[in-house]
């Protein structure tokens, strides 16, 4: 059973997968997240381009698989979310794509590809999804908890996972679209 917390991010999730905010996500949405990341870096090589399209390709045939319960090649809010939910209780693995898109999204934002994002390059993905930036000050306060500007993209790929998965309102995830109301 998915919880307050869990749901406000599996729908501010589906929002910004909703590129064109016609309430559905389909194939289209995530080729264009995927190509908007590209362009964070211009110098990205081809490899990194490729592994970000096929990531957020697996990612679609995942979501589609699972949500896609009318066959028609788009999924609502409600389809995403019940097929996360149970995902989450039914398959464990099921979290791990979106856990490898984190770090793809990671790789991608990381401009000096030191595996560390610091604030700047935190704001180029909040950028790339259309979410507010003023967000992401939050986020990055919580992710940094050494204080010295960084925080890796393996905790990066793990606020990615609480966001669907955790409960705990102290998390990275649980201010990533937001203040916790």
């Amino acid at each position: 059973m998915i919880g307050d917390l869990q749901r406000r991010n599996i729908d501010a999730a589906f929002n910004t997968l909703d590129v064109t905010g016609d309430d559905h996500i389909d194939q289209d949405d995530f080729r264009v997240r995927a190509d908007r990341l590209r362009t964070l870096r211009p110098d990205m090589d081809d490899r990194l381009a490729n592994d970000l399209r096929e990531t957020f390709d697996a990612w679609w045939e995942v979501i589609r698989r699972a949500a896609d319960s009318d066959g028609d090649g788009r999924v609502t809010r409600e389809e995403f979310a019940a097929a996360i939910d149970a995902g989450l209780e039914e398959n464990p693995a099921y979290i791990d794509q979106m856990e490898r898109v984190a770090q793809v999204i990671a790789e991608a934002a990381d401009l000096d590809g030191d595996g560390m994002l610091d604030r700047n390059e935190l704001n180029l993905i909040y950028k790339a999804f259309d979410v507010d930036v003023a967000f992401s000050e939050e986020t990055f306060r919580r992710l940094d908890s050494d204080g010295d500007g960084l925080f890796s993209t393996t905790e990066w790929a793990q606020t990615v996972r609480d966001m669907f998965s955790s409960t705990d309102r102290a998390t990275a995830a649980a201010v990533a679209f937001g203040p916790v109301p």
